[in-house]
């Protein structure tokens, strides 16, 4: 096989490669993961703070209190550092983004992608 027929393969892969890519409409957030369709948001009442970690009672009404009454939020940024969240006050009410995975424990927990104040 020639040099040049080698070459047309590889374009010919990377090609159908970046076209699947596009067809598959990659949902990114901010820091580039790819939750696809799952990403889902809920508000809270925040119980407790620890400063990188939040308890939250979710709101009535919201699907998550069907897993648990409590459920303990942190938001992981560049990999492994987790974000301050102190300046979300107990009592006040936050709206938490995460991709749809809850950890069945007591709290239950969320990895959120974002937590913001709730309008």
């Amino acid at each position: 096989m020639s040099k040049k027929s080698i070459l047309w393969i590889i374009a010919l892969i990377l090609g159908a490669a970046v076209v699947l890519a596009i067809i598959n409409g990659v949902v990114k957030n901010e820091t580039g993961i790819d939750y696809g369709d799952k990403v889902k948001t809920f508000n809270a009442v925040v119980l407790e703070n620890k400063k990188t970690t939040l308890l939250v009672e979710p709101l009535e009404g919201e699907d998550e209190l069907k897993s648990s009454d409590k459920i303990t939020v942190s938001v992981v940024k560049d990999g492994a550092v987790f974000e301050d969240l102190s300046s979300f006050k107990v009592g006040s009410t936050v709206k938490i983004t995460y991709d749809g995975t809850i950890m069945e424990s007591y709290p239950a927990q969320i990895r959120a992608i974002k937590v913001e104040a709730a309008k």
